[in-house]
């Protein structure tokens, strides 16, 4: 695999979370007023993640370098410079879109790979913060990006509130990976009652991996045929809340008896008698959050006023 490309998984929410919390601060309801406004773009990144079903096989090398867009993409930018890294539509424009369709891909390429009572797959050929997790990296797990998938959720809760909108224009493709998306976690959310079994745990991957595999396939393959959907707001809520009730559960899932809450977990494939993948074992955490502290992570003795009061430790 390619030693030197990748995607640090948690950068596009934890990041993006705090400057737009920052922006709601100092200029309240200035977020929902790009809601139905096409001012946003996709950068065109020559990489090309594996379908779900490569993945699976190979967690570890998931994504392909595309010399032939990266050509494209360089004879673009040679002609009219820094837009020509951007993604265009099939009829050869700029690809615009609103501000709540930016945020809605964001979520989607997470909760595509969220496994339950696990957290957030690490496939993408990179840890996360800390270059001390590249052992990591495949079957790692994060625990850590999904609370703040949470918090990215609850935050958008309360902008989602704000607007007077009955609809927005999203495009038909990712219409479609949120139709399935929302169709994955209604078909199994009736296993939050209790504890989800190794085989429903690969069920709900499969739903949403494969859902997700479907959509960048035909995004790297076509692009995006400019054609957009309206997507109404009180659905979009919906959605919300059903996903953060799936967040709940995992989170529940990951607090010890001492209070605590694990960062990471392991994932394994496991194969039934005949061979066949039958389900995704949660095997042994690897560090610890402070439940008194909210979501702060706690390597070892340093860094936040929890470890400092050694309250927080890596069993």
């Amino acid at each position: 695999p390619w030693s030197y490309i990748g995607y640090w998984g948690d950068h596009q929410i934890i990041y993006l979370l705090k400057f737009l919390e920052f922006i709601e601060a100092y200029y309240p309801e200035k977020l929902s007023g790009y809601f139905a406004q096409d001012l946003f773009v996709y950068a065109n990144v020559p990489y090309r993640i594996k379908s779900y079903q490569e993945m699976l096989k190979d967690p570890k090398n998931t994504i392909d370098f595309d010399h032939q867009r990266q050509a494209k993409i360089q004879f673009k930018k040679d002609e009219i410079g820094g837009d020509g890294a951007l993604l265009r539509d099939a009829h050869v424009f700029i690809y615009k879109v609103n501000f709540i369709e930016k945020i809605l891909a964001t979520v989607l390429a997470k909760v595509a790979n969220f496994i339950p009572e696990g957290g957030i797959w690490m496939n993408t050929q990179r840890p996360e913060w800390n270059d001390a997790n590249n052992a990591l990296v495949g079957n790692g797990v994060s625990m850590v990006t999904l609370y703040y998938l949470r918090r990215f959720l609850k935050f958008f809760e309360g902008i989602l509130d704000q607007s007077t909108l009955e609809s927005v224009a999203i495009s038909k493709e990712l219409m479609a990976l949120f139709t399935q998306i929302k169709a994955t976690f209604d078909q199994h959310k009736s296993r939050l009652s209790g504890s989800i079994s190794d085989q429903e745990r690969k069920q709900i991957l499969d739903g949403l991996g494969m859902a997700a595999s479907a959509y960048r396939s035909g995004i790297y393959d076509d692009d995006f045929s400019g054609e957009k959907q309206p997507l109404a707001i009180e659905e979009l809520k919906d959605f919300v809340v059903l996903t953060l009730s799936f967040m709940e559960h995992s989170i529940a899932a990951n607090k010890r008896a001492d209070k605590l809450y694990h960062a990471y977990n392991l994932m394994t494939l496991t194969e039934d008698d005949g061979g066949h993948d039958y389900g995704i074992t949660r095997n042994a955490r690897r560090a610890s959050l402070c439940a008194e502290f909210g979501i702060s992570f706690c390597p070892g003795g340093s860094g936040t006023s929890g470890c400092a009061q050694g309250k927080c430790f890596i069993p």
